[in-house]
């Protein structure tokens, strides 16, 4: 391993992934936390960055909030694209309700399962109890351009941790791949999580064209989730 900033990095990529389970099972006690980078994203995370002041804004953010303000007033692509909600925010969907049901173990497993190992990812250690503070930990700037900034970013990635048992498995220049253990199957489930989704970044919504129900479609039963900005 070799240290950039505050990460450890893999001198070579991952070529199995052990020592992410691993890893990603003893974080909570170690609070060092595995992730890996996808691509070029080192060129995203802040040179200098002092993850500090933005940790202790995270304990204050609220993912209901930070939603809310993401969005957006009106419909951009047609009159019916924001259906059934329209231009109202309908605020978080209910947690799922087998996340109780699963063990760590078992979340850790779906967060293997989903890791892309394609692209010859690098294996980086966070100092951080989750993953969903890596982004804040190390200062990812790729959602530039969007209205949230990094400590927006985590907020939302620890609510959908506690509600769907989401972990954050690849970091990118401009994108997040999200494992979920506790997927939503009903419509009236993935509905108001298609919306959050919006919410977050409106440029993974753009990219599957339609309304909102659609875009809920896609989401049923899903243990993948993937978001990319530019």
């Amino acid at each position: 391993m070799r240290t950039h900033g505050i990460l450890q990095v893999s001198r070579a990529p991952l070529p199995h992934l052990e020592s992410y389970r691993r890893l990603l099972l003893e974080a909570p006690s170690t609070k060092r936390c595995p992730v890996l980078l996808l691509g070029h994203a080192l060129v995203s995370l802040r040179s200098g960055w002092d993850p500090a002041p933005a940790l202790t804004e995270l304990d204050r953010r609220d993912a209901a909030a930070v939603l809310a303000e993401g969005y957006p007033g009106g419909c951009v692509f047609h009159t019916s694209c924001l259906a059934p909600f329209g231009s109202s925010f309908p605020g978080l969907a209910a947690a799922a309700p087998g996340l109780q049901l699963l063990s760590r173990t078992e979340i850790v497993e779906v967060a293997v399962d989903e890791a892309p190992l394609a692209g010859d990812p690098l294996l980086a250690l966070v100092p951080v109890a989750r993953a969903a503070d890596v982004p804040v930990a190390v200062g990812w700037t790729g959602m530039a351009g969007s209205p949230h900034d990094v400590v927006a970013v985590s907020a939302v990635l620890r609510s959908w941790e506690d509600r769907f048992g989401a972990t954050l498995v690849g970091l990118g220049h401009a994108s997040l791949e999200l494992s979920v253990a506790a997927p939503p199957w009903e419509p009236t489930e993935c509905l108001p999580i298609a919306a959050e989704h919006y919410a977050f970044c409106d440029d993974t919504y753009r990219g599957n064209p339609g309304t909102l129900r659609d875009y809920a479609n896609l989401l049923r039963g899903s243990t993948r989730w993937s978001f990319w900005w530019g």
